[in-house]
């Protein structure tokens, strides 16, 4: 079979795995309101989990994959920026990571 129908695959189980954590208690919790010190915990918490993961990759990586990290940074937080949706900052982070790869490497 295809390598890239791995990749595929293994992507959207990745994702599937990733999202349904995040959108179940939402079913629960919808409706309740909080206070803001607490929401605004809540916004901050994935976007600091994910710039510690990624942080930790770039400083142990190899100098040949540092460039890479640096462009799927940057376009991360271009999106995120611009976005403000975690999921989409995701997949254009698994995206870019992805096309540098087959394309570069």
């Amino acid at each position: 079979m295809d390598k890239y129908y791995y990749y595929i695959i293994g992507t959207l189980v990745a994702a599937a795995v990733t999202i349904i954590p995040k959108v179940l208690p939402l079913f629960f919790l919808r409706g309740k309101t909080f206070n803001k010190k607490l929401m605004t915990f809540f916004k901050i918490v994935p976007f600091t989990s994910m710039t510690v993961l990624i942080l930790r990759e770039v400083l142990v990586a190899e100098s040949s994959a540092k460039l890479m990290y640096i462009i799927t940074i940057a376009v991360a937080s271009t999106v995120s920026y611009i976005t403000r949706n975690m999921i989409l900052t995701v997949f254009a982070s698994i995206l870019t990571t992805f096309i540098y790869m087959n394309v570069f490497i």
